[in-house]
């Protein structure tokens, strides 16, 4: 199968998908704005249903509505699943007037690089294979509207993925796209409440009648994040709001706690001991409680994965498009939910760029057109390695 046979259609597409990858990026996206996360998901059904495509929609209660673009198969093998999210981090209005600019090659705005370039190269690369008429698998580009927070979805965001995604021979992530690597491995992320509660008195007349939260909590924090080491389990006490006033012994004092963790059983380890300090007890009359708010799971680095990163590394390094290594990041993604499932998974494949969750975030223009080349061959490399034989 001639893997390059959709690059002539890329070209000439990459200025309508330019186009189209500023307009969504205009349109500011922040994960608890559900009418704007919408705004953006009418934006990609209209488009994508445009182009011949079939878009599912499911709304959700809290969060934007998910949306799932299908491209039907020409081939009798199993499909293959593009993934990115349409929700961003900062408020409307963060990145002022204009949203969108492109100067010397370079995209600036809110989620042009995470993720929403990713969003452009999944549909510049289906619209490529639908065009050009090179047989095909069927290509599932599943988008979530709340992969930078998680909460407003919930655990029905991780089900809509698995689901999805589910009978596929690979995942490719269209998440911010990094110079030289692809990522095989993510770290998960557990947010955690620890509230403690003391004995407020004057801190004059009557210091040692009373039971300082703060102190309790200082020397929790410090047991909290004993554990941490460059290569397991980092636990960030990030927040910490307590006390009325200076001159009170505090009644109480909150902890938000961010614990990062590379598998399952790391994550089982980081629960367990944040459970352990929040029972225990350093100053005498005080009490603590601890409140699971959230819980992503890691991508586990698996063989699959790496198998996986070797064939598009492979393919990218044959064709002239780019030299890559593999990387463990300690940022999560929705990579983590195919990998659950043991679909081979690799991420980061959107445009490539820098400066994700600032004011500064930016893509390079380019690299829409050379990411796109490269899913395109990594799915007709698949798909005839996969492809079903027919029996007679």
């Amino acid at each position: 199968m001639n893997v390059t046979a959709a690059f002539p259609c890329i070209e000439r597409e990459i200025p309508r998908y330019l186009d189209f990858w500023k307009e969504i990026v205009r349109l500011e996206s922040p994960s608890w704005d559900r009418a704007a996360v919408c705004a953006v998901a009418d934006c990609i059904a209209q488009f994508a249903a445009a182009q011949g495509f079939t878009v599912d929609r499911t709304p959700q209660p809290r969060a934007g509505d998910t949306l799932r673009i299908t491209l039907p198969g020409t081939l009798d093998a199993p499909p293959v699943a593009l993934m990115a999210h349409m929700d961003t981090v900062h408020p409307v209005g963060s990145f002022g007037d204009p949203v969108v600019r492109a100067e010397n090659g370079v995209l600036y705005g809110p989620g042009v690089f995470d993720c929403k370039g990713g969003i452009a190269v999944g549909l510049l690369c289906m619209d490529a294979l639908h065009r050009c008429g090179v047989p095909h698998p069927e290509v599932r580009l599943v988008l979530d509207p709340d992969e930078e927070n998680g909460t407003y979805i919930g655990e029905a965001g991780g089900q809509f993925i698995r689901d999805a995604v589910q009978g596929c021979m690979a995942a490719l992530n269209l998440e911010s796209g990094r110079d030289g690597s692809l990522t095989v491995g993510r770290k998960g992320v557990l947010r955690a409440e620890l509230t403690v509660r003391g004995i407020a008195a004057h801190a004059g007349n009557d210091y040692f009648s009373g039971a300082s939260a703060i102190r309790e909590a200082a020397h929790k924090i410090l047991e909290l994040e004993r554990i941490s080491s460059p290569e397991g389990i980092t636990v960030n006490c990030g927040l910490i709001r307590g006390g009325s006033a200076v001159n009170t012994v505090p009644e109480d004092c909150t902890v938000d706690i961010d614990v990062r963790f590379k598998n399952e059983a790391q994550q089982e380890e980081a629960l367990a001991h944040l459970r352990r300090v929040a029972e225990a007890a350093f100053v005498p009359g005080v009490s603590a409680s601890l409140r699971v708010l959230h819980i992503h799971p890691a991508m586990a680095c698996t063989a699959a994965n790496l198998h996986l990163f070797e064939t598009v590394s492979g393919l990218a390094r044959e064709l002239g498009l780019e030299d890559l290594v593999p990387m463990e990041r300690g940022g999560c993604s929705d990579s983590a939910y195919p990998v659950q499932l043991g679909i081979p998974t690799v991420c980061s494949l959107g445009p490539i760029g820098r400066y994700e969750h600032t004011l500064q975030e930016q893509a390079d223009i380019g690299t829409l057109g050379t990411r796109a080349k490269l899913l395109t061959a990594v799915i007709l490399h698949l798909a005839a390695a996969n492809e079903t034989e027919d029996p007679k």
